[in-house]
């Protein structure tokens, strides 16, 4: 596992959540997508070799930040199953509360590597 920062391997990785233009009032949204984000990235293996390639992924959370399942949208084939299987490893901390969890639980990830 290259020593990188591999935050900066993934591009967007959950839409628009992260946005500056978003309001105010959905910070704890945006700092909860941080962490799902990060916990992602910290478990993608040789972010390199998919330089250049694209998947978006739908997953479906439970309040406590486990996996129901995760499924490739479109995108690269090789990158879509490395990154379906960070997200199976990733440590998703538990939604801070149940309003943040209704705007993540069903959420789009795009990854731009």
């Amino acid at each position: 596992m290259p020593g990188n920062d591999k935050s900066a391997e993934v591009d967007d990785l959950l839409g628009n959540l992260g946005s500056p233009t978003f309001p105010p009032e959905h910070s704890k949204i945006v700092v909860y997508a941080a962490q799902i984000r990060n916990a992602i990235v910290a478990e993608m293996y040789e972010p390199d070799a998919y330089k250049g390639k694209t998947c978006s992924i739908r997953i479906y959370l439970q309040p406590d930040g486990s996996v129901n399942s995760a499924t490739a949208k479109e995108g690269d084939a090789k990158l879509c199953k490395a990154a379906i299987s960070a997200i199976t490893r990733a440590k998703i901390p538990a939604a801070p509360d149940n309003e943040t969890y209704q705007r993540v639980k069903n959420a789009a990830l795009d990854f731009r590597l």
